[in-house]
C-alpha cells in the first residue's frame, strides 16, 4: 500500500432524535452504503479471495463480515448534458465491518483506489477535517465521519477532490436519512411487550 495522495474527511450529524446504533446498523447492512451512491447505476455482490485483502493494513482483525462487490457508477464527462454524456464506470470493492461502522477499498478507474472507513463517532472525536455544521434540530452528540485515503496520480487529484467530496457528503447524508426512515418504520414498544 503506498500513501495517499489526498485524505479526505467528511461529516454530518446524526439528529438528536435518531439513535446512532440505528444509523451503525444501517452502514454495517452494506447494501444501503452503496445505494446511497448518487452516481450508481447498479451493484453486484462479487467472489472474494483472500489474497485481495491479507496484505491489505486497512482490513484489521478487529473486523468482520468481508464482502465484496462491484458498484456499476454512470460518472458524467459534461455535467448538465444528459445521460448520453456520461460513462459507465466499473468499481470493484470490498467492505469490512467493525465496531464503528463500515471499511472499504475501492478500486476506480485511472489507478484510483480509495480506502475510507465510515464511522459513528462522538460528535469531536475525531478531530481533522471540516467543522461540522449544526442545523435546527440536529444538536445530537453523535456524526456519521468518513475518512478517506485516496491514492492518484497528480494529473487527476484535483478532479477526483472535488468530485469525490461533494458526492461522500452526500452519501453520508443519504445514509442518516435512511437511517431516519428505518427507525421510523419500526414498529414503537408497547408497554408489558417485549420485542
Amino acid at each position: 500500500m503506498t500513501a495517499p495522495s489526498l485524505v479526505v474527511i467528511t461529516r454530518v450529524p446524526i439528529p438528536a432524535s435518531l439513535d446512532p446504533a440505528v444509523v451503525l446498523q444501517t452502514l454495517q447492512a452494506y447494501e444501503p452504503l452503496i445505494r446511497a451512491n448518487p452516481l450508481l447505476e447498479k451493484f453486484e455482490q462479487r467472489h472474494l479471495d483472500v489474497s485481495e485483502v491479507v496484505n491489505d493494513p486497512l482490513f484489521r482483525e478487529d473486523g468482520a463480515k468481508l464482502q465484496a462487490f462491484i458498484v456499476y457508477d454512470r460518472v458524467p464527462i459534461i455535467p448538465g448534458l444528459g445521460s448520453w454524456a456520461t460513462t459507465r464506470v466499473e468499481i470493484p470493492c470490498v467492505m469490512q465491518s467493525f465496531d464503528h461502522g463500515v471499511r472499504c477499498r475501492a478500486h476506480a478507474q485511472a489507478g484510483v483506489v480509495v480506502r475510507s472507513s465510515y464511522e459513528v463517532r462522538r460528535r469531536g472525536e475525531v478531530q481533522d477535517g471540516p467543522e461540522l455544521v449544526i442545523g435546527p434540530g440536529e444538536e445530537g452528540e453523535y456524526e456519521l465521519v468518513e475518512i478517506s485515503g485516496i491514492e492518484c496520480s497528480a494529473l487527476v487529484k484535483h478532479f477526483v477532490k472535488a468530485r469525490f467530496q461533494a458526492a461522500h457528503q452526500e452519501i453520508l447524508q443519504r445514509i442518516v436519512n435512511d437511517a431516519g426512515q428505518t427507525a421510523a418504520a419500526r414498529p414503537a414498544a408497547t408497554p408489558g411487550r417485549h420485542q
